[in-house]
């Protein structure tokens, strides 16, 4: 039975596609189908190879957040964030200064393309333009797609989990984890103290000019991207590339990755198209962010620095299991620090020389003003 899963979703797929694409020509004919759009996510890379990152879907016109004010309004927002219809093989241009490249969408709309950069891109933020050559063209505005490039100016680079380590979620409870998910505005959720101060610290480095870059890796789908976007922006947190899963029908399956497994075939994929860098790994007790990362350091010897996990309250146990992971950690050359708070893992970096020493007093400074 389990030979013929692979055939099952991959029919799947095919039927879901033909029903997708008889739906959009039937609701054109009647002149109700939405426009196109292309979502535009956060690239990364080297000056010598980037990824392009967007999607490509039907519009669904979701009201500015600035109109959201009631529950009501939050629920219909995000009904339409996940009931999204995708648009494979569309063909999209990329234009990078004087460079232009075609890629086309995969089954679930995604496009994914490695470029050359142009000559002379440097470390930091870089614009991208995508431009929908094919289906349905007509009025599908440009947009701009930001690349990371990670150059001679980063020292280092920093995966974050995001979920009770930047945003208070309470993953581990299944209603409150549903509750921020599909209900809760962005604007009133929080970020953990002083999570702001500590990130803006690791990135700017030792010295203080670095450009180190951030990645956030997530189990959330790929559909709360722009709501996870607004959210680092409202509260002043380092942008950085978001690496979320799809939780959609694909032909490996239904949401492959399986739990949270899809977060370490991300993490090792960073490690392997920035092979320059060491990493520091942040992350909380509340899943197997601490499992993860052990393994990342057994299977990339030298290039992480330090594991921090926050510490997450509730579960029976998990200090002892901690240890033994600490343990595993340092045997395998590296060294894994559960904290309580932001300003302890500040305090740490600092001893270590990553960051500076007056952005402890700003990580405390932050974290006694965020705290509720």
């Amino acid at each position: 039975m389990a030979d013929l899963r692979p055939a099952f979703f991959r029919l799947a797929v095919r039927v879901d596609a033909h029903y997708d694409a008889v739906s959009r020509s039937l609701r054109r004919w009647l002149g109700i189908a939405p426009p196109l759009r292309i979502v535009p996510y956060r690239g990364h890379g080297t000056p010598e190879r980037a990824l392009i990152k967007a999607r490509v879907m039907e519009d669904r016109r979701i009201r500015p957040r600035r109109h959201r004010h009631t529950l009501w309004s939050s629920a219909v927002a995000s009904y339409k964030r996940y009931m999204t219809r995708e648009i494979p093989g569309a063909h999209v241009a990329v234009r990078w200064g004087d460079k232009r490249w075609e890629g086309t969408t995969d089954e679930e709309g995604f496009l994914e393309l490695w470029v050359a950069p142009p000559e002379g891109v440097g470390s930091g933020w870089h614009e991208v333009e995508l431009e929908l050559l094919s289906p349905e063209p007509e009025g599908v505005p440009r947009v701009v797609a930001p690349v990371r490039v990670a150059g001679t100016g980063a020292r280092y680079g920093v995966i974050s989990d995001i979920d009770d380590t930047v945003i208070v979620t309470g993953v581990t409870d299944l209603f409150k984890r549903a509750w921020a998910l599909f209900l809760t505005e962005h604007r009133v959720r929080l970020p953990f103290p002083g999570v702001d101060a500590f990130y803006a610290a690791l990135q700017a480095g030792a010295e203080g000019d670095a450009d180190n870059p951030i990645f956030y890796v997530s189990s959330s789908p790929w559909n709360l991207y722009e709501h996870l976007d607004e959210f680092l922006a409202l509260h002043h947190i380092p942008m950085g590339p978001l690496l979320l899963r799809d939780w959609g029908l694909s032909s490996q399956g239904f949401a492959p990755g399986g739990g949270h497994g899809h977060k370490l075939q991300k993490i090792r994929g960073l490690l392997q198209d920035l092979p320059h860098l060491p990493f520091i790994l942040i992350g909380d007790s509340g899943q197997e962010d601490a499992e993860h990362y052990r393994t990342i350091v057994r299977e990339f010897p030298g290039r992480i620095l330090c594991v921090y996990i926050r510490n997450v309250p509730g579960r029976a146990g998990r200090a002892q299991e901690l240890e033994h992971i600490a343990r595993d950690v340092r045997e395998a050359g590296s060294q894994l620090l559960a904290v309580d708070d932001t300003t302890t893992a500040a305090r740490h970096a600092a001893q270590a020389g990553w960051i500076q020493w007056k952005e402890v007093r700003e990580v405390e400074a932050h974290r006694r003003d965020d705290a509720p």
